[in-house]
């Protein structure tokens, strides 16, 4: 295989290219911000459905300490399944909920 067919081969499965290009903190900021949705989502609501719950809150003196929610074996690994399909999925159908609410267009395909 020539070096162009393997460019060609890359290039096709990018993830994004913005138009116009975007600062690294403006993409740094959308994925981590994606990644926290997604996984307290996507987490909050597997524990729901599977039943994890979370322990008795700590008592510290002065405050008292409460988890959100508990994963622990397959419902953990469901919900980082499901973070990285929110990626994929909504990365090639026009950009994630960040991407989007900080004006991050990706190329479209000519």
């Amino acid at each position: 295989m020539n070096q162009r067919g393997l460019d060609a081969i890359l290039t096709e499965y990018k993830m994004a290219i913005y138009d116009p290009p975007q600062p690294l903190w403006k993409r740094n900021l959308a994925g981590i911000l994606d990644f926290t949705l997604a996984l307290f989502v996507f987490g909050w609501l597997f524990s729901k459905l599977f039943g994890s719950q979370p322990h008795p809150p700590v008592v510290l003196p002065g405050k008292v300490v409460r988890e959100v929610f508990a994963l622990s074996g397959w419902p953990a690994i469901l919900t980082l399944v499901m973070i990285v399909i929110y990626f994929v999925v909504l990365g090639r159908t026009g950009g994630t909920v960040f991407q989007r609410l900080l004006g991050m267009k990706p190329v479209t395909k000519r």
